[in-house]
């Protein structure tokens, strides 16, 4: 699949882009396949900060490829996961470079490159289209691509960019917060600082 680079923002016809934290940001975006990850050569960092905690974050040039909230351990499971899908792929940690550009995507707009497929490159843009602030069902995700709520479940559970494509402002039918890769008290965490009130 060939990249299809994807800028969301605010423009006139009112329809807003992806949004993070209290601050209103608009990511940019390109959707491409998992064939055009292999063979590239991937930065990592460790525990790089964020207001939510730390966060392994790695990156294919400029574009953030991945984040995730997991410690060391976790980390180097879903690195020997993606060598699998990405063969043969190229590792260079630089936690400092990476961390810087992981903070600066918690107050900026970032670069994001998405690989999967085109169900979940479809599930993904209506995630980036939740607008800061509120919070979405999986029903309203699977209305909005014309498809069934699990499978919909299944691609937002398998957004490789945590935050920045806010799979957090999913919650299940009746509020509750429902499942979450990094753990519901970070999920609680990123919602209170959108401003989003949860039920007790």
């Amino acid at each position: 699949m060939a990249h299809q680079n994807m800028h969301h923002s605010t423009d006139q016809s009112g329809k807003q882009g992806a949004l993070h934290a209290d601050t209103q940001i608009s990511q940019r975006v390109s959707f491409v396949s998992y064939k055009a990850f292999r063979g590239q050569t991937f930065r990592y960092g460790m525990d790089c900060a964020t207001p939510y905690g730390p966060a392994f974050v790695i990156m294919r040039g400029p574009d953030i490829v991945f984040w995730g909230f997991c410690d060391a351990r976790e980390a180097a499971q879903i690195r020997v996961d993606l060598d699998k899908k990405w063969q043969p792929a190229a590792w260079q940690e630089d936690s400092t470079g990476v961390g810087q550009v992981a903070a600066r995507a918690c107050h900026a707009p970032a670069a994001l490159a998405l690989s999967g497929t085109a169900f979940q490159h479809r599930v993904w843009q209506a995630l980036l289209d939740i607008p800061h602030g509120q919070i979405v069902s999986y029903k309203n995700i699977a209305d909005a691509v014309n498809s069934a709520p699990r499978a919909v479940g299944r691609a937002v559970g398998s957004n490789p960019v945590s935050l920045l494509v806010p799979c957090h402002r999913v919650l299940a039918a009746d509020g509750s917060l429902n499942g979450y890769r990094w753990g519901l008290q970070i999920k609680a965490r990123v919602l209170a600082a959108e401003g989003v009130a949860l039920n007790s």
